[in-house]
């Protein structure tokens, strides 16, 4: 229940069409655009993208295309969650909103 908590606010984000949970094991799909579920191309690797620069802030997660798999501990604590949840938000704002990430998929077939 803490972490649904905690992910609800993910849902205003614009990039992200849906969280799905199955107790700690969470889905949280990036879309191009939220109203229609377009999701974003495939070549422009934004799941990976995310889970690079979630590293970079020092979580690991695993990006199935363009789904982000959140698998926290069983004994993770609150605040952690808080943290892993705090960092994906920002990952996530990061890639999506950055002019060189932007600026680098025009190019893209």
């Amino acid at each position: 229940a803490q972490l649904r908590t905690l992910l609800r606010p993910l849902h205003t984000l614009p990039q992200v069409g849906d969280i799905r949970q199955c107790g700690f094991i969470v889905g949280i799909e990036l879309v191009q655009d939220k109203a229609t579920k377009v999701p974003y191309p495939l070549e422009w690797r934004i799941g990976h993208q995310v889970a690079m620069e979630s590293q970079r802030q020092g979580l690991l997660l695993r990006p199935l295309g363009n789904v982000m798999v959140l698998v926290p501990p069983l004994t993770t604590s609150l605040r952690e969650l808080t943290r892993m949840v705090t960092i994906l938000r920002k990952a996530i704002e990061t890639v999506t909103t950055s002019p060189r990430a932007l600026s680098s998929r025009k190019n893209t077939p």
